[in-house]
């Protein structure tokens, strides 16, 4: 096998530049995964929060109108968390 290899300048810098731009589009996705995966974990918290308040809601006496209102508002958040939860995961 010979010790010594030949490489045409051209095909080299080609390959140089391709190499480079492969690494930059590998750093944008990387980031672009921590991105997803914080606002994944945000979204959760979010979602883990609505449910506790949603249950408390749901575990104190009916206090007429209000109470059904924020229910209606706290089922419609959590609606809404898994939506964009199951978008980012989609993605």
């Amino acid at each position: 096998m010979p010790e010594l290899i030949s490489l045409d300048r051209k095909e080299f810098d080609g390959f140089l530049a391709d190499y480079h731009a492969f690494v930059e589009r590998s750093k944008k996705m990387l980031q672009k995964i921590d991105d997803l995966q914080h606002e994944n974990n945000t979204l959760k918290e979010e979602l883990h929060s609505t449910k506790t308040r949603l249950q408390s809601f749901e575990e104190q006496p009916d206090s007429g109108v209000q109470s059904d209102e924020t229910l209606r508002k706290a089922r419609e958040t959590i609606a809404n968390l898994i939506k964009e939860t199951e978008k980012i995961n989609a993605e």
